[in-house]
């Protein structure tokens, strides 16, 4: 976050330093008066310029406030400023100029924007300048301090402008992006409860079947099959809300699909036989009090596979991937970790599109999902109900 800050204020803050250096050494080999004042100008705008770049309306009305404090200081100690305003000045106006239009709604940054310009304005005239015209000698025309003032507004405004429309451009394909890997993991959720749903049906069918053989010689076999026959049509109808539940949460979108599971009824053994092969080796505890429906033993085992490739992928140096599954108070909790180091790049990597697949999954399923840094790498938390409300 830290790091983020700095990286975003160093394109601004780079130009004003050497820009306040300029008009500090400027300003000394003139000898003008009260040479010393004009910091109280410099450093506070360029602190106003760059806390607009993550406070856009504080740091707008702080550079109007700084402008006229300072003006009124070089006044009453009758300090001489070479132009009316340092060049550090006009380049803090025109920087929160950029913000403003970037980041504030229309109207709201239209009056910032006036409030900015009166204040420049009005400063540029009531402080002592160093610079005055000779007796006699013909002011610049109109036109051209017109020209020269509209160029200091139109240019901050348009690029301001430009990168608002740019911040768009991208929020709208991150956006379409997270919504891609959404409907990307309904349709694999829903298909793997259809894998389920069929299996149910088709061991439905068998039991009755066989009930059915049996009737003439063992009339009770029946009896004894209907609750067998019940539960799995329970366990289906559940399978088959939540397949039309995930269906309905949005249309198919394009993307990869994930790699298809091998599951077998023991889910102990499938988790070991997914992650053994591969480098660095994965730990893997099971504690099962409970009985765990099919739909989300799936899901279990697409948790893990998603999490131990992530962690085989992104954490550099990790000798270990621990990946543990239990059930605890109606949950079976997945949870991963290795002890990776964790850089900037590899923490922005860490919260791609992996993460937002395995949590639409753990939503769509009535769960809870974190995932984040630890003080010795990286954990993936899962909690998926082992009865699941029907929706």
């Amino acid at each position: 976050m830290v790091w983020a800050l700095v990286l975003r204020l160093c394109p601004w803050a780079v130009p004003l330093v050497v820009l306040a250096l300029l008009d500090v050494q400027i300003s000394g080999e003139l000898q003008t008066a009260g040479r010393g004042w004009v910091v109280l100008g410099v450093v506070p705008m360029a602190a106003m310029a760059l806390l607009a770049q993550v406070r856009p309306v504080a740091g707008a009305l702080g550079a109007a406030a700084t402008l006229v404090v300072s003006t009124g200081v070089l006044r009453a100690v009758g300090a001489e400023m070479l132009a009316g305003l340092a060049m550090t000045e006009v380049a803090a106006l025109a920087i929160v100029i950029v913000a403003v239009v970037r980041q504030v709604p229309g109207v709201v940054a239209t009056g910032l924007i006036g409030l900015l310009l009166a204040t420049g304005v009005t400063a540029a005239q009531l402080r002592p300048q160093y610079w005055s015209l000779p007796a006699g000698s013909e002011p610049e025309p109109w036109w051209s301090v017109s020209l020269s003032g509209m160029a200091m507004v139109v240019l901050p405004v348009a690029y301001g402008w430009y990168l608002r429309g740019r911040d768009r451009q991208r929020a709208r394909a991150s956006r379409a992006a997270v919504i891609a890997v959404q409907q990307r993991e309904r349709l694999g959720l829903a298909r793997e409860l259809r894998d389920v749903v069929t299996h149910q049906v088709s061991a439905m069918i068998e039991q009755a079947q066989a009930a059915q053989e049996r009737a003439a010689s063992d009339p009770g076999a029946a009896a004894n099959a209907l609750p067998v026959i019940e539960r799995s049509g329970i366990e289906a109808l559940s399978s088959m809300r939540h397949l039309v539940a995930a269906l309905r949460e949005g249309e198919p979108g394009e993307g990869r699909t994930s790699a298809p599971l091998t599951r077998t009824t023991d889910l102990s053994a499938d988790l070991r036989a997914m992650t053994s092969a591969g480098s660095p080796p994965v730990r893997v505890t099971v504690d099962l009090a409970e009985p765990v429906a099919d739909e989300v033993a799936t899901s279990v085992l697409r948790l893990v596979q998603e999490s131990v490739t992530n962690a085989r992928r992104h954490a550099a140096g990790a000798r270990e991937i621990v990946a543990s599954v239990r059930t605890e108070q109606g949950y079976v909790r997945v949870e991963v970790h290795d002890d990776g180091r964790v850089t900037r790049t590899i923490g922005r990597r860490r919260r791609g599109f992996g993460l937002v697949g395995m949590r639409e999954r753990v939503r769509l399923l009535g769960g809870r999902f974190t995932a984040g840094r630890t003080s010795g790498g990286w954990r993936v938390i899962a909690d998926l109900p082992l009865h699941r409300a029907e929706r």
